[in-house]
C-alpha cells in the first residue's frame, strides 16, 4: 500500500528510511548514475540502508566515479560495481550484459532504468535509429530483456522504468518511429520514447508477471538536471501549453522544479513499497498517477514489443 504521507516534496532518503528492509542485503542496478542527477540521488539514498550491491551503469566510467566513491564512503561494506554501457549502441548494451556475467552478478533484485535524453536535435545512432527512441526505450528494452534471467533469479524482482509527463506528447502509435515520413520534432520524439517506457512496463507485467516480476513506470517530476539542456524557452512554453490542456494527473498545478533528491522519491516508492498494486502502475509524486489513455491500447503495446524485437534483432520468450 502506498504511504499517503508521501508527496511531491518527499525525498528519496525519506522513502528509504521508511522501507529499510526492502533495501538491506539486496542488489540494485541503476542506469544513468551521473553526479547531481536523479540516478545518483537514487543510489546515494539506497546506500543509507545497507544494500548488498549497487551496480552503476553509465556511458563514461570516469564521469560517475565520484558517485561510486561517495557510496563507498557512506557504506564501506557495499559492493559497488561500475559498468560501462552506452544505450545508443546495441553492441555496447550486449557487452554490458556479458560484463555483468563476468563480474559474477548472479541475480538482480531491482533494475532501475533511469538514464535518458530529452528534446535533442535530430540524430541517428550507430545502428541507424532516432536517438531519443534508441536511448530512452530501445537500449533499455534490450538491456532489461538480456538481464531477465538474473532478475527472475531474484525472490522478488522489480523493474522501474522512468518515464515523463511528456509521454502525453506522443503520437500514440509507432508507424513512423524513425521519422522517415514525418518532420522531426524534438518534443514529439521525446514523447514517443516516454510513452514507450510505459508500454514496455505493461508488456513486462503481461509476459513475466506470472513468474513474479513486478514492473512500474514513474514520472519523477520536473527536475533541473542536464537532461533539460536542449529545452529552449520556446519549446518549454509550447510543452507547458500542451500539457496544461490535456493533463489529468493529481497535483498537476504544482509546477515547481524538484531537487534530484525529490525527483528520486517516486522511483524509490516504486522500487521499495511492499505489495504495491496494481502491478504495472504509473506513479507520479509518490502516488498512483493517470497516464494518457494510449497506454491501455493493447494493439499499440503489441506493436511496440514486436518492433523493438525486430530492431534489436532478437526475440524474448
Amino acid at each position: 500500500m502506498l504511504n499517503p504521507n508521501f508527496r511531491s516534496e518527499t525525498t528519496g532518503e525519506e522513502v528509504v528510511a521508511a522501507f529499510p528492509e526492502s533495501v538491506k542485503g539486496r542488489v540494485f542496478l541503476v542506469t544513468g548514475p551521473t553526479p547531481n542527477g536523479i540516478g545518483a540521488a537514487t543510489l546515494l539514498a539506497l546506500a543509507k540502508a545497507q544494500p548488498h550491491t549497487l551496480i552503476l551503469a553509465g556511458r563514461t566510467l570516469s564521469a560517475f566515479k565520484p558517485v561510486a566513491d561517495e557510496i563507498r564512503t557512506i557504506g564501506p561494506t557495499i559492493r559497488v560495481v561500475s559498468l560501462q554501457v552506452d544505450l545508443v549502441s546495441l553492441a555496447s548494451v550486449r557487452q554490458a550484459a556479458v560484463q555483468l556475467e563476468e563480474d559474477g552478478i548472479e541475480y538482480i533484485d531491482v533494475m532501475i532504468n533511469n538514464a535518458g535524453i530529452m528534446a535533442t536535435p535530430f540524430g541517428r545512432t550507430v545502428d541507424g535509429y532516432e536517438q531519443q527512441f534508441a536511448t530512452n526505450h530501445l537500449g533499455h528494452f534490450l538491456f532489461t530483456s538480456l538481464l531477465l534471467p538474473k532478475l527472475l533469479a531474484s525472490r522478488s524482482p522489480r523493474v522501474i522504468n522512468l518515464t515523463s509527463s511528456g509521454h502525453r506528447m506522443a503520437l500514440g502509435h509507432y508507424d513512423d518511429w524513425n521519422f522517415e515520413k514525418l518532420e522531426y520534432d524534438p518534443g514529439t520524439a521525446y514523447g514517443q520514447s516516454k510513452l514507450a517506457n510505459i508500454l514496455f512496463t505493461r508488456s513486462l507485467v503481461a509476459r513475466y508477471g506470472a513468474r513474479g516480476l513486478r514492473a512500474y513506470a514513474v514520472h519523477p517530476g520536473s527536475v533541473a538536471t542536464e537532461l533539460q539542456r536542449y529545452l529552449t524557452p520556446e519549446r518549454e512554453a509550447a510543452r507547458e501549453a500542451l500539457l496544461n490542456r490535456i493533463a489529468n494527473e493529481p497535483n498537476w498545478e504544482d509546477r515547481r522544479r524538484k531537487s534530484p533528491e525529490e525527483g528520486a522519491s517516486t522511483t524509490l516508492v516504486a522500487a521499495l513499497t511492499p505489495d504495491l498494486e496494481p502491478n504495472g502502475a504509473y506513479l507520479s509524486d509518490c502516488q498512483l498517477g493517470n497516464p494518457k489513455n494510449t497506454v491501455y491500447n493493447a494493439e499499440v503495446e503489441r506493436q511496440l514489443w514486436e518492433l523493438s524485437e525486430r530492431l534489436v534483432g532478437q526475440t524474448f520468450e
